[in-house]
Parts: structure tokens; C-alpha cells; sequence
């Protein structure tokens, strides 16, 4: 059951896959609106992963409690106590995103590989805990719309693409990657490890969840909608200190683009695929993860 084997480019095993296929479906279904199954499937996920030892009882009281939470933000109307359960799922999503809750046992699915031969060494987990976190927010505390953008969609997809193009040209000139077209033999594992556990976690959490809120707060603000999408990439980019100045101002780039999109579509996906497309052409066309 945990001999290792190579799947997509990813080293897995077969309790790895049979723990964590239900979560990445579940992220799926709410791709299409599907609540109940996507909360069904993480129900699922969450039970194998015990059993095979991905998580303990620890991990999955928190995970309990982070659902439970979501579950009372979304349907209580009383503003304590709304507020109460919004500390309490900033608290938990960021203790899961930085690994800092106990009880989690995320499996190393690519160890030390060299994607580009001038980079510091790529390695990859396949994190259990982000994974929860953004099927709890989507699944029930991330409004969901299929709102158009309309006749401004040209003017969104420009600046959206500015900030894009702006974030990895940023990267050139502090020096952090160079010009590096390939195709990797670990792009399409890289790729499904990226989307859902990278940019559906981060993107439920910090638009979805947070700069709704801060939508909230600023709505009777003459300049709201403005100081909501700078204040949220400003938060997205300082997240990102620890990797130095220059990776800050480059990821609050990125986040402004995001904040942008999510604001003017509505829809969390916007915002996911933004931060997807930016990662993929980092990892096709540029030195990844950074020039060693």
C-alpha cells in the first residue's frame, strides 16, 4: 500500500492517492456549484486520510472545527457572533497554510527536483491541510456567481494581463529568474499540486473570504472599491515577505490583479485561474522556482 510509484511526474503511493482523489474531487464540484457533494467527498477524503494515517485525531478536530465554523459564518446573522467565528476561521486557515496545526502528515511528492539547471532545487508537498481549507471556504463561505463582466470585459482582461505580464518581468529584473522556455517532465503532477492545492486554497481564503469582508467594511467609502481590491494584493504580497522585498512586491502585483478580477467578475474562479496562468507561465517560460 505505500510502496512508492511515479504518477504525472508526482512520487506517490497508493494510500496517498486513495486519500487525497475524494479532496481534489470535491474541489472539482465546486467548480460547478456542487456543495453538498463537494462537502460529501472531503467527509470522505478526511476518514481515509485518518486511516491511512495522512492525518491523526488532532488534524481532524481542526478540520471538524474550520467546516463548523464555515457552516455557522455563512448562516448566522448576529454580529458578534459572526465575527467571533470570522476570527476563527482566519486563525485556522492560516495556522493549515502554514503547517503550524499538528496532526498533519502531508506526503513529499516531489523531493529536490531541478526543473531548470540554474535554479535552487524544486520539492513539493501535497498539503492535506490547504486542501481542507479551501474546500470549507468555497464549499460554505465564498459567495458563488456566474456574473458577467459585460461590456468592460475587454478593459478587465487588459489590466488583468498588465498585472500579469508586469509580475513576471518584475522577476527578470530583480534578478530573481531569467528567460528559460522548457517543457518539464513533472509539468502535469505539478500542475494538478499548483491549481488545487496552491491557487483554489489561496485564492478562497484571501478573495473569497477576506476581501469580501473588507467589500463589507468599505462599502460606504467614496473610493471602496478601490481601496478594497489595493488592500487585499497589499495583504496577498505581505504574506510573501519572508522570501524578500522584491518576491513582495511581486506578489502583491499579482494579488492586485487578482483582487481586481475577483471584484469585477464576481465569481472566485476569475481570481484562481489568474494566479494559475501567472504560476504556469512562470514554470514554462522562466527559471523556477528561482535562480539559485
Amino acid at each position: 500500500m505505500n510502496s512508492p510509484f511515479e504518477l504525472f511526474g508526482l512520487t506517490l503511493t497508493l494510500s496517498t492517492v486513495i486519500s487525497f482523489f475524494p479532496a481534489l474531487l470535491a474541489l472539482l464540484a465546486l467548480t460547478f456549484l456542487m456543495r453538498r457533494t463537494a462537502i460529501g467527498l472531503a467527509s470522505v477524503s478526511v476518514l481515509l486520510g485518518y486511516y491511512f494515517e495522512v492525518i491523526n485525531m488532532i488534524a481532524a478536530f481542526g478540520i471538524t472545527s474550520l467546516f463548523l465554523m464555515s457552516y455557522g459564518f455563512n448562516h448566522f446573522k448576529h454580529k458578534a457572533i459572526k465575527w467571533l467565528l470570522g476570527i476563527g476561521i482566519f486563525v485556522f486557515s492560516i495556522l493549515f497554510f502554514i503547517h503550524a496545526f499538528p496532526g498533519f502528515n502531508n506526503p513529499l511528492v516531489i523531493e529536490s527536483y531541478m526543473v531548470s539547471n540554474n535554479a535552487v532545487p524544486f520539492s513539493k508537498y501535497l498539503n492535506f491541510d490547504k486542501l481542507m481549507v479551501a474546500i470549507a471556504l468555497l464549499a460554505l463561505v465564498v459567495p458563488h456567481s456566474r456574473a458577467s463582466m459585460g461590456k468592460g470585459s475587454g478593459k478587465v482582461f487588459v489590466l488583468i494581463s498588465l498585472a500579469i505580464v508586469s509580475g513576471l518581468a518584475g522577476g527578470v529584473l530583480f534578478g530573481l529568474v531569467e528567460w528559460e522556455p522548457k517543457l518539464s517532465p513533472i509539468l502535469l503532477g505539478w500542475v494538478i499540486t499548483n491549481l488545487f492545492a496552491t491557487c483554489y486554497a489561496e485564492e478562497a481564503f484571501f478573495r473569497g473570504f477576506l476581501q469580501t469582508q473588507m467589500q463589507n467594511t468599505f462599502k460606504h467609502h467614496h473610493h471602496g472599491d478601490k481601496l478594497t481590491v489595493f488592500c487585499s494584493g497589499v495583504l496577498f504580497g505581505v504574506v510573501h515577505f519572508p522570501g524578500g522585498l522584491a518576491y513582495t512586491l511581486i506578489a502583491t502585483i499579482l494579488g492586485i490583479g487578482c483582487a481586481y478580477g475577483y471584484q469585477k467578475a464576481n465569481n472566485i474562479l476569475v481570481p484562481i485561474y489568474i494566479h494559475f496562468v501567472f504560476n504556469l507561465l512562470h514554470f514554462c517560460l522562466f527559471t523556477y522556482p528561482f535562480l539559485a
